[in-house]
């Protein structure tokens, strides 16, 4: 691994292991929490980035992002507290994030954007991967989840938001999905933000470009950052790596994330063009990205 002078180190981290995770479920905008695994996962990425900033000579990041999605941010929370920055981080929730004119060096930034979140995975969420895969066949499955225009179907939000107050649970016939989302995104919706009921890794594309450009790499060029750390989702990672590596809508199906290995976008701090990308952990990395491919036709461990 060489790492080149005078770039930006955008790190890119997908969340610990989620619940659903664990139970093979699409999860996308239901708020599952870590597991176990999960904080140990968030815990070695933090030693992870901790040796290789030390090692390199890189600064560790002073502003975080995270999406809007508990399992990120506790992610975030667990990383910081491992490098011993507990109580020492404030978190900035927001439509597009603004952190200000100065950074205080013993303060890191936390942003927190539903731009981040995961792709919505419409009328999937709550469903177990091996059941869609049997009803909607290989070929349809494997289109909607990791072709580029691929997209499930929507959401029924109004059966959603009939389960805000004394949720029915199943007695409805109607699985968990977002039963909190008018009070979860109150910032959203008051800015006119239109929050979707269905999504593609394209609709993931078109919502992170203008936070990525806009807010992300300004703040870096603004307080000429060497370094930040931005924890999202397996479609969220997957659309900054898109739009930062200029990869084709066909590649793209062929990028897998795994959960919790840091993966490292070097920027030419100029121009912010990409100079190498690289995991921490390559060997990590692969095993379990592979086990992503694989969601849905085995059970995860």
């Amino acid at each position: 691994m060489t790492v080149a002078s005078n770039t930006l180190k955008v790190i890119l981290l997908r969340h610990g292991q989620s619940e659903l995770n664990h139970e093979n479920i699409f999860c996308g905008w239901i708020d599952a929490k870590l597991t176990e695994k999960g904080k140990t996962q968030a815990r070695n990425a933090a030693r992870l980035i901790q040796d290789y900033c030390q090692k390199n000579g890189v600064s560790l990041p002073q502003v975080g992002y995270t999406s809007r999605l508990c399992r990120t941010q506790q992610t975030m929370e667990v990383m910081l507290d491992e490098m011993g920055l507990e109580g020492s981080y404030e978190v900035v929730p927001g439509v597009d994030c603004d952190i200000g004119e100065t950074l205080n060096k013993d303060v890191v930034r936390v942003l927190q954007s539903w731009r981040l979140n995961e792709r919505h995975y419409g009328s999937w969420q709550g469903q177990r991967k091996p059941q869609i895969l049997k009803e909607y066949g290989k070929e349809q499955y494997m289109y909607i989840r990791r072709d580029y225009q691929g997209k499930p179907p929507a959401a029924d939000l109004k059966r959603e938001m009939m389960q805000e107050v004394n949720d029915p649970g199943s007695s409805t016939g109607y699985e968990f999905k977002e039963p909190n989302r008018h009070q979860k995104y109150q910032l959203e919706e008051k800015s006119g933000v239109q929050l979707p009921d269905s999504e593609s890794l394209r609709d993931v594309v078109e919502r992170m470009r203008p936070f990525l450009t806009q807010v992300v790499l300004q703040v870096a060029r603004q307080h000429n950052l060497e370094s930040c750390l931005m924890v999202g989702h397996g479609s969220s990672v997957r659309s900054i790596l898109k739009i930062l590596q200029n990869i084709s809508d066909d590649e793209i199906k062929n990028v897998d994330i795994p959960n919790a290995t840091p993966l490292v976008v070097e920027l030419d701090k100029d121009t912010f063009k990409f100079v190498n990308r690289y995991y921490l952990d390559p060997e990590t990395a692969s095993i379990d990205a592979e086990k992503v491919r694989q969601e849905g036709f085995q059970n995860n461990p």
